[in-house]
């Protein structure tokens, strides 16, 4: 995903502070990456593309954002300058997550927003860029989706994880899928607020319960009529000189305002759409002031007066209304089928969004249902791997089948040639049919993560790469040729390979580092070095 990043405002200097040992900085798209040590300050003329773990600190108003991801920043009109960052679609969904949502919201109501936020993202391009600005798919601001960058909850986390890849889809294409924090008790009829898409069966208006029984939402804001006139002037409406009088004069079918009418001292009235009313006077006064377009209107004491209920739009999901459902103990799939009314969760068109099996200990995932076949490989690994490297506490792997190449990269945090990716107990796998399009047994590939699982269980900071990468190749009884690589290079190599071939190359010089380990202090030694650390003769500081 490519973002926009503050969108609604003008940025004239950015310093560019790394927040990682991986940040780097280059002249072009294509130029040689320097390695980023210091903070850098860049406000144009000229074009800048950065890399890495990064924290962008704005001039002006201070604010920071940290990501890792690729940051592209050109000031080409004056010294304004235009910062557009790229992240892997997942973690754009987590930024989302933890801007819009509450870390103690309900679990499944968290998968549903999740959900939701990825099929918007994915559903094509939704910011238009302003004359002459860099190009984006998505922007920063409500306008598209709000985000927060930076660390997230454990909960956004694993909502996010556990959906990965799932969108919604109506019939044979992805669905149009929005959310609002509160729809008042009515949701709206997409069509009132997007013309285009008042032909969308699952988004049409319909009351909501649940929304009602968390939380009724009601509001009043007033504005004065001098910052009325203030803010008909900066859009370029016509309204009367003095505002006497103000009224809704038609609505949608969910009670919502369509068109607003000003009235002046002659009698004549002014009329403005109301979703036009409400952007202008956010864009001026703040987007709280008017939270939504349920309202009655009227003028008392020099003042605009606005009653309303809802927060938002009011298409499609509503964030309280889903809150509600998950507290009732709907799950994600409910609470979706509720709101969007004949959509189907799906990673592709082909399946039906991920599904759950166990095998003893072992939580399999998967978004067609495994065979025998697959179970039974699953056991015998598992049994294999065990038999290895006996664990001293339980164990508990969690295997996720990726139904394609994109969803395996998103989850493993891999580039594509990687063949299968292990974080602490949970193991991803690429698809089958790319294990035999590469002549690779997957049962093989299986166990060799499995036993990763084994010694990540064991490792502890201490542990170096090549001591815990080696030790599984050595269980693993990987037949290749002995290769060697100092250390400092074997670290990076292992880390952050550049191909599939160094990082071959990189795995059996850390196996061939471990059989010297093991013939020189025995396997015992080194299996608890896991914990302890080797000895400072095993290390680029001892030798």
């Amino acid at each position: 995903m490519t973002i926009a990043l503050s969108s609604t405002r003008s940025v004239h200097g950015v310093t560019l502070t790394p927040a990682g040992k991986d940040a780097w900085m280059a002249a072009c798209a294509l130029c040689v990456h320097k390695r980023l040590e210091r903070p850098m300050h860049f406000s144009g003329p000229g074009e800048l593309f950065a890399g890495g773990s990064l924290r962008a600190t704005e001039d002006g108003t201070g604010e920071a954002r940290t990501a890792a991801g690729l940051w592209h920043l050109r000031a080409s009109r004056g010294d304004e300058v235009d910062v557009v960052l790229t992240l892997p679609s997942e973690r754009y969904v987590a930024a989302v997550l933890n801007a819009e949502a509450a870390a103690d919201e309900p679990v499944e109501s968290l998968r549903a927003l999740a959900i939701v936020t990825r099929t918007y993202a994915l559903n094509g391009r939704h910011y238009s860029a302003p004359p002459g600005h860099l190009a984006a798919d998505l922007c920063d601001s409500t306008q598209c989706q709000a985000m927060r960058l930076g660390p997230v909850p454990r909960a956004i986390e694993d909502a996010v994880r556990s959906t990965v890849g799932e969108t919604l889809w109506f019939r044979s294409g992805r669905a149009e899928a929005f959310f609002s924090q509160s729809c008042g008790g009515t949701t709206e009829d997409a069509g009132e607020v997007w013309p285009g898409l008042g032909s969308l069966p699952y988004l049409h208006s319909h009351a909501d319960p649940y929304c009602i029984r968390r939380d009724r939402a009601v509001w009043h804001a007033e504005v004065t009529l001098a910052e009325m006139t203030a803010v008909g002037r900066a859009e370029g409406w016509h309204l009367p000189d003095k505002i006497t009088g103000a009224r809704v004069s038609s609505r949608s079918a969910s009670h919502r305002a369509l068109r607003v009418a000003l009235r002046g001292e002659d009698g004549r009235e002014s009329v403005v759409a109301a979703s036009a009313l409400r952007f202008a006077i956010g864009r001026a006064l703040g987007w709280n002031r008017i939270r939504s377009d349920a309202y009655d209107l009227g003028v008392r004491n020099g003042s605009l007066i606005f009653d309303g209920r809802g927060h938002g739009h009011g298409v499609g999901l509503c964030q309280a209304g889903a809150t509600q459902m998950a507290t009732e103990g709907k799950d994600a799939r409910a609470i979706l089928a509720f709101y969007f009314p004949g959509t189907q969760i799906r990673i592709t068109q082909r399946d039906a969004g991920w599904r759950e099996a166990r095998v003893d200990t072992i939580t399999l995932r998967a978004a067609s249902t495994l065979t025998a076949k697959q179970m039974a490989e699953v056991r015998q690994a598992w049994g294999e791997a065990i038999r290895s490297f006996p664990p001293r506490v339980p164990v508990a792997p969690e295997i996720t089948f990726a139904p394609t190449t994109e969803v395996f990269r998103q989850l493993a945090a891999q580039p594509g040639w990687t063949l299968a990716s292990t974080q602490g107990n949970r193991i991803v796998l690429q698809p089958e049919a790319v294990f035999r399009s590469r002549s690779v047994s997957m049962a093989r590939t299986l166990r060799h993560e499995m036993l990763h699982v084994l010694v990540e269980t064991e490792a502890t900071e201490r542990a170096p790469l090549w001591l815990r990468e080696g030790l599984v190749e050595v269980l693993a009884d990987e037949a290749s040729p002995a290769v060697s690589m100092p250390d400092a290079e074997l670290e990076a190599a292992l880390a952050h390979p550049a191909s599939l071939a160094f990082s071959q190359r990189a795995h059996r010089a850390a196996a061939a580092k471990v059989r010297a380990a093991i013939a020189r202090y025995g396997a015992s030694a080194v299996r608890g070095w896991l914990s302890s650390g080797p000895p400072a003769e095993m290390t680029p500081s001892g030798e």
